[in-house]
């Protein structure tokens, strides 16, 4: 009689490592899914490569359409005098005339054209300062993305 019993228990090192699994995949197809349709979830469009026209450059990794955000880059905003040597190459004007912004993310690697695909634009968050970087036209994939570093940035290095 004993061991028909023991035949009919479930064996518990099976079927909990089974339910585990299963949930697991479950939980990782669900969110698979709604990491491909969640508005909120922003997909990776920017590649920083090798530049033909000088060291790093930003490329399209998709078709960018006229107006659609690029990238929000974080920033913090510095004074004037805290920036110095090579930085100076890499900042973006402030609020005023003596504050700086150090873009976060990709914002600083981005060439310069004198007919740029790309704009930015300064806007205040719950966290501080953010560059938004957008298109100003359709962009390709693979080609690379640049903005307007602007007269003053020019003449303050001749």
């Amino acid at each position: 009689m004993i061991s028909k019993i023991t035949a009919m228990e479930p064996n518990l090192f099976i079927i909990i490592p089974f339910i585990i699994s299963l949930c697991l995949l479950i939980g990782i197809g669900i969110g698979m899914l709604l990491a491909n349709r969640a508005p909120w979830v922003q997909k990776k469009i920017v590649s920083i490569e090798a530049s033909p026209v000088s060291g790093r450059g930003a490329f399209a990794l998709k078709n960018i359409k006229k107006g659609d955000i690029i990238e929000r880059c974080p920033a913090l905003e510095v004074s004037d005098n805290d920036v110095g040597g090579e930085l100076l190459n890499y900042v973006f004007y402030g609020q005023t005339e003596k504050h700086r912004l150090i873009a976060m993310g990709n914002g600083m690697l981005f060439n310069h054209s004198s007919t740029p695909n790309v704009a930015y634009y300064r806007e205040n968050s719950s966290l501080g300062a953010e560059l938004i970087l957008y298109a100003l036209r359709d962009i390709r994939k693979g080609e690379e993305m640049f903005y307007s570093y602007g007269d003053d940035w020019w003449i303050t290095r001749q």
